[in-house]
């Protein structure tokens, strides 16, 4: 197994609580892996000391086996990273920036990227501080890709596009994939991890708290549990073992379910119910159980 990323005890203390504690974590080269964890969770904290942009207070961080910080030079040319924060040359076109970024690159960089331009519906006349928000997404995200490094780095990347681009751009990392080009992505987007991402990692607090691949992350025996009523009841009031009440309003009430079929038929039955559904749970209420208050 090739390893695109790997970090051993990887760790960067800015207080006892924030930070990135401890991490370790394995990707393997020719995956779209995604970095999942809410606003301060450690995400961005974690790419940056992977390209050296922060030094770890302990640990250490290897892409492609060779040393992040040592090696971190030689790395350059075979990675590609749009931050979720950036700034670009505001008084330059798309173009001209793209043609000034291209002479740092592999021959055929500018091709490629009037190509990703095209695909993505942008462009590049007029000055960058004109663009939208959307478009100058666009640009950061062609600027990381059209080199089509070996490793792309991408931070929320798909922040500000409409539905259509934001599936041609999912089409343009599934093809790098099939090139044998890595993805490391991270996103608060969970529909977009569910349908792209080989394997996911969800990091809370700083730590990492699993690592697993996306079927059997959805193969988790957690269903969404409907119920409509017969009459007004307190549904916090139910007995249904292995059942968390997630919302109620009037006579519907939604539970997140572990258990068994036969085993939640035998508990309905003690339910004044007028009907009921048990649907499979997204990766948005798998995800979420992750981030539920730690027991004291």
């Amino acid at each position: 197994m090739t390893l695109a990323i790997e970090t051993r005890g990887l760790t960067k203390r800015f207080t006892e609580t924030t930070g990135v504690f401890d991490a370790t974590l394995q990707v393997e080269a020719g995956l779209i892996f995604g970095f999942l964890g809410p606003n301060g969770a450690g995400k961005t904290t974690t790419i940056r000391m992977l390209l050296d942009y922060l030094r770890p207070d302990h640990g250490e961080a290897l892409i492609f086996g060779m040393d992040c910080r040592r090696q971190a030079r030689e790395l350059r040319h075979r990675l590609g990273y749009l931050p979720a924060e950036f700034n670009l040359y505001e008084e330059m076109t798309g173009e001209d920036l793209l043609k000034y970024l291209a002479g740092y690159r592999p021959e055929g960089s500018l091709k490629r990227a009037h190509e990703l331009a095209e695909r993505l519906n942008i462009k590049l006349k007029g000055k960058i501080r004109q663009y939208s928000k959307g478009m100058k997404q666009k640009v950061a995200l062609i600027q990381a890709l059209m080199h089509d490094p070996d490793l792309m780095i991408l931070d929320e990347p798909s922040d500000g596009f409409d539905p259509l681009i934001q599936q041609e751009f999912h089409q343009i990392l599934l093809e790098a994939r099939g090139r044998g080009k890595t993805i490391f992505l991270s996103s608060h987007i969970l529909s977009e991890v569910e349908q792209i991402c080989d394997r996911v990692a969800i990091i809370r607090q700083g730590k990492l708290l699993a690592v697993e691949r996306i079927e059997d992350l959805q193969a988790r025996k957690v269903r969404i549990l409907n119920l409509t009523l017969d009459h007004a009841l307190d549904a916090a009031t139910l007995r249904i073992p292995q059942a968390t009440l997630r919302s109620q309003q009037g006579l519907q009430a939604s539970f997140t379910y572990a258990g068994s079929a036969r085993a939640l038929l035998s508990s309905l039955a003690e339910v004044p119910l007028a009907d009921f559904t048990l649907e499979p749970a997204r990766l948005e209420e798998i995800f979420l159980s992750y981030y539920e208050p730690q027991q004291p």
